[in-house]
């Protein structure tokens, strides 16, 4: 059986787990993600520099929306955030934009319920992701 390396952001650990349990966490995080874009607890943020890149790229703050709402949880990445100074989890989620075309959503965790939308592409990369273009 293939073990993943899964993390505990409670706890601060990594631990080995099984695929069916990656998809639990995942879920479970997209699910706290769509509520905060549904309620007014916590907010999703988008920057001035991923506001021209959305406007260059021809996509709107609906594609952002139909991409959580309806898209998957592909990736979860661990890295440096620039605007508060320290390492957090940056979640990609991979999805379709208000015109059914494939888009992907990079969100990085600010804080409890709190994330900025990093970037906002077309899927390239076949590797990572399961509806491409081109």
């Amino acid at each position: 059986m293939t073990q993943y390396v899964c993390f505990s952001i409670v706890l601060g650990t990594a631990f080995l787990c099984s695929k069916t349990e990656v998809r639990k966490v995942n879920g479970k995080k997209l699910n706290e993600i769509k509520k905060v874009l549904m309620s007014e607890k916590g907010y999703i943020r988008i920057g001035s520099h991923t506001k021209e890149r959305l406007r260059v790229r021809g996509y709107t703050k609906g594609d952002i929306v139909s991409c959580i709402m309806k898209g998957r949880l592909c990736e979860v990445q661990y890295g440096y955030n620039h605007t508060i100074g320290q390492n957090v989890f940056s979640y990609v989620v991979e999805g379709k934009d208000s015109s059914h075309n494939p888009i992907v959503v990079v969100l990085s965790e600010e804080g409890q319920s709190q994330f900025l939308v990093v970037t906002v592409m077309p899927p390239t990369d076949r590797n990572r992701f399961f509806d491409c273009i081109g």
